[in-house]
């Protein structure tokens, strides 16, 4: 993988030869700090960040990015996130072409990654990540863990307000949606919670709709993102959304059968912590599921 990346986040991973691929995040234990490469496109804005069962802080949430035209999403070499340029008022702005790159460092331990999406609600949609600590990566790809709330509150990318930033009032929002996700009490219009890529709730039942994954990032220019290759984004990492009727809707990355809310957006993605290293060590913990967690034992 490159060093730059697009929309993306490079972690640990640990693979089995069987048919689940568990792929987990790397953070240290809670006594250490960890540093934290990225780089991440959405089609058309977001904000990721860390955190417990529970949601995010103020501190440990980033972006805000929207993305206004396609040049903005795809074109050019990853630019450096700089924080502390928002403007609560209106959001963040992608602050040049192409994919936002994040050097985030000492950061704490957490129990989840959370990708924030949202888009204008026309063309296309979807986002492609990747994410590096130390020597291991994880993107967006199938099988390794990631989840997706559909909260059934439209954002849209076009309207600088509709931006959810770092601000309290935002921050509140994001957590109050994941309380529903985890609590299964979404309402009519939402995924009820966290769906996997069969549509399943962590407890094993039926939620609606599903996580899904589309083109990987090798510029096949007629699939589901004709954009050609995401500078820094792992070829192994591949689009991703929610569909909301998997029965009737064959391509959810593209916009109009939906109808105005883009398949229930804003939509929440997260990924559970499935790493922890140790000084000197290199001990994992396997998140075998959305909701189980096991320590292989030294």
């Amino acid at each position: 993988m490159s060093t730059q990346s697009t929309h993306s986040f490079v972690l640990r991973s640990t693979r089995t030869t069987g048919a689940a691929l568990l792929i987990g995040l790397a953070l240290v234990s809670p006594a250490m700090a960890v540093d934290v490469d990225g780089v991440i496109t959405v089609d058309n804005a977001y904000g990721f960040g860390f955190g417990d069962v529970t949601g995010m802080t103020t501190t440990s949430y980033f972006g805000g990015i929207r993305n206004t035209n396609a040049a903005e999403i795809t074109n050019g070499l990853p630019v450096l996130y700089t924080a502390g340029t928002a403007n609560f008022s209106n959001g963040y702005t992608n602050p040049g072409v192409g994919p936002e790159a994040y050097d985030l460092n000492g950061l704490p331990a957490s129990d989840f990654m959370y990708l924030v999406g949202w888009s204008d609600d026309t063309t296309l949609q979807g986002a492609i990540a990747s994410f590096t600590v130390g020597s291991t990566t994880v993107g967006t790809v199938p099988g390794a863990g990631w989840q997706v709330y559909a909260t059934g509150r439209d954002r849209d990318s076009n309207v600088p307000g509709d931006t959810l930033t770092n601000s309290p009032a935002d921050i509140a929002l994001i957590n109050s949606q994941i309380a529903l996700a985890n609590a299964n009490a979404g309402g009519a219009g939402t995924s009820v919670g966290w769906v996997d890529e069969s549509g399943l709730l962590p407890d094993g039942s039926a939620g609606v709709g599903a996580l899904v994954f589309g083109d990987a990032n090798d510029g096949n220019p007629s699939g589901t993102h004709p954009f050609g290759v995401i500078n820094g984004v792992d070829s192994s990492s591949q689009w991703m959304w929610y569909n909301e009727d998997p029965g009737s809707i064959p391509n959810p990355f593209s916009a109009g059968p939906e109808g105005p809310d883009g398949h229930n957006e804003f939509l929440i993605f997260r990924i559970p912590v499935a790493a922890i290293p140790t000084p000197g060590a290199s001990a994992v913990m396997l998140l075998a599921g959305v909701s189980l967690c096991s320590r292989r034992r030294r």
